[in-house]
């Protein structure tokens, strides 16, 4: 390799920007906002938030588990570039994380 070669890096991190955090956030809360607590059962968040205190304030701690896991998962396995693909990231990949309730 001669001094003037690039190297592209094998693995390009995600950008976390603003919107892109906000619109996958959506897509995550829209998902939740169908399916809702009740009907959900996201893979060890429950168990997870049983053992906070304050119990009245676990169904809002779950929420906020369930967005954020949404978010860096979405946009970690995607990397949307726009408003649609991160709505859709938020989507897709928070219902991938969360199985229906039986």
């Amino acid at each position: 390799m001669g001094a003037g070669s690039i190297l592209n890096p094998m693995f390009e991190a995600p950008s976390f920007t603003f919107w892109n955090v906000v619109y996958t956030a959506i897509g995550a809360a829209v998902f939740w906002s169908t399916w809702g607590r009740t009907k959900l059962r996201p893979y060890g968040l429950a168990e997870l938030v049983s053992y906070l205190p304050a119990e009245k304030w676990h169904p809002v701690f779950e929420f906020v588990l369930f967005i954020s896991l949404g978010v860096l998962v979405g946009i970690g396995v995607t990397n949307p570039t726009n408003a649609r693909q991160a709505i859709s990231a938020g989507l897709g990949w928070t219902g991938a994380i969360a199985r229906r309730k039986v």
